[in-house]
Order: structure tokens, then C-alpha cells, then sequence
């Protein structure tokens, strides 16, 4: 895939809606992950699941 394909996918995404931009984001992160150990791609996931967690909490209040 060309450098561009991500960009373009994640700011049409992004127009649609904050959720559907999102989860294009999450998209790019799993073909991302999918080249590297897995060890460091669940660290990786366990890492943005914390984050996400945070936002989640913070914005739920």
C-alpha cells in the first residue's frame, strides 16, 4: 500500500465522524502491528487499551 492510502482512509473516516475516524486509526494500527513480534505488538495493544481506557473514563464523567 502507498504511504497515502492510511492518510486519505483516515481523514475521509474523519469527516463521516470522531468514531469512524477511530476506528480507521485502530485499522492502521493493527496492519502495523500485524509486521512485528508479537510481543511487542501486545504490548503495543495493551498500551493503546490503557489509553483508550483513560479517555474513556474521562469523558464518561
Amino acid at each position: 500500500m502507498s504511504s497515502n492510502y492510511w492518510t486519505k482512509e483516515i481523514k475521509r473516516a474523519d469527516t463521516t465522524s470522531p468514531k469512524t475516524g477511530a476506528t480507521r486509526r485502530m485499522d492502521r494500527l493493527r496492519s502495523t502491528l500485524r509486521q512485528v513480534d508479537p510481543v511487542i505488538a501486545n504490548r503495543a495493544w495493551q498500551e493503546a487499551a490503557d489509553a483508550l481506557q483513560r479517555i474513556t473514563e474521562r469523558y464518561t464523567r
